[in-house]
């Protein structure tokens, strides 16, 4: 929105408005200290549960360009970045540049400019506040406003189907998308995501991917959803210790990837003793369906919290984000069905793996009773599912 220094004075001589505030920097011997960091974060939050906006660094309430140092500079944005990340919840990835404007900088300053995008969440301060922009002010949400911008953004909205507006329809890989729905659809390409929910129109009529969109066709959905991959780990002995560390990787890409890099790990790390015996230290099947359902089922709405697969030398655990929806609880999972993402799951429900040549879910509802009976049937002891505040966490046991 504000590209050029001509659109940026433009903004500066009409003054604040619902997606512009201006805010002057003054600095203590430690720093930054006006605004506050409560003051800063909230004028972000309002931002996010709003429309998105931009701040003004170094601007007075009239418009008129102080400046920050340029010695400062530096100083002030990793400033701004850390208010973002530390005293918004959930944290917030603004734009952060600096803008040398001719009225500033004959004196050595320049403005910092901080673009807060739509919020994909509703979005408070570290202090338990939550705002909007209204005009050129922001306000206190009041009760039923907060319920609502929670039915909307919050957790128990659907959340693989909202789209991400920091992100753009080339944020797509196209090949991806053409393996899926073939090279020559019957009707136009934007139409056809449109359709199919890979994308939704944002209130200004630009297509923006959903988070399934992103997870299913992007070749890096990490760089627009951070905790997006599965963090692997192979450990020599029984415990979690660096001490027995063999390998560490970080699994990234779309989700059928991730899927199969997290067996192709497992496989290649599974105790080699056993290997050279002809014995396989788990079932296959087993851990294939383990990290497909991870990967399906996680919630992906949980900020800073990724899927977690730790190989040991008796066992396999894997930590999913999120607790159980609907009410389920773990003795009732091998009986229910639940579909936390059921955008994502229709996706993965028609690609194939490039391991098996099969398709990654199955419409027959025996996910949870294959990992136990089939685990149980491999190694003797049954697989165990357990809770850990946001985690889910199976624990698959190698033979004894």
């Amino acid at each position: 929105m504000f590209d050029t220094p001509d659109q940026i004075l433009r903004q500066l001589r009409a003054g604040e408005d619902s997606r512009a505030e201006f805010k002057e920097i003054r600095f203590g011997e430690r720093g930054v200290i006006s605004p506050n960091t409560e003051d800063f974060a909230a004028e972000m939050v309002s931002f996010a549960n709003a429309e998105g906006g931009t701040i003004f660094l170094g601007v007075d309430d009239d418009g008129e360009v102080v400046g920050v140092p340029r010695e400062q500079s530096q100083l002030v944005e990793q400033w701004a970045l850390n208010v973002a990340t530390q005293n918004c919840d959930p944290p917030l990835r603004p734009e952060v540049r600096r803008e040398a404007l001719q009225a500033a900088g004959e004196n050595g300053l320049s403005i910092i400019i901080v673009t807060v995008p739509q919020g994909l969440f509703a979005h408070c301060t570290s202090g338990g506040r939550y705002y909007v922009r209204l005009g050129s002010t922001r306000r206190r949400l009041t009760p039923p406003e907060l319920a609502r911008l929670f039915q909307e953004r919050g957790r128990g909205y659907v959340f693989d189907e909202q789209q991400v507006f920091s992100g753009a329809v080339e944020d797509l890989d196209w090949n991806r998308l053409e393996a899926f729905f073939g090279r020559s659809p019957r009707i136009p390409w934007l139409d056809l995501l449109r359709n199919t929910r890979v994308t939704i129109r944002d209130p200004n009529g630009v297509d923006r991917p959903t988070v399934a969109g992103l997870l299913a066709f992007s070749s890096d959905p990490a760089r627009l959803l951070p905790s997006a991959y599965v963090e692997a780990a192979c450990y020599g002995g029984t415990r979690l210790t660096s001490d027995d560390l063999v390998h560490a990787e970080r699994l990234a890409g779309p989700v059928s990837d991730q899927i199969d890099a997290g067996i192709a790990f497992v496989m290649h790390f599974m105790n080699a003793e056993r290997a050279a015996e002809g014995e396989d230290a788990y079932d296959i099947d087993v851990v294939d369906e383990a990290i497909v359902n991870a990967v399906a089922h996680r919630d992906y709405s949980v900020s800073g919290s990724k899927i977690r697969l730790f190989l040991y030398a008796d066992r396999l655990e894997l930590y999913s984000p999120g607790k159980l929806p609907n009410g389920l609880t773990i003795e009732e999972m091998p009986y229910r069905t639940f579909t936390r993402n059921q955008l994502l799951v229709s996706f993965l429900s028609k690609m194939r793996s490039k391991r098996t040549g099969q398709v990654f879910l199955e419409s027959r509802g025996e996910g949870v009773r294959k990992i136990l009976d089939d685990g149980e049937a491999h190694a003797g002891r049954r697989p165990e599912y357990e809770l850990f505040g946001n985690e889910l966490r199976l624990t698959i046991w190698a033979p004894a």
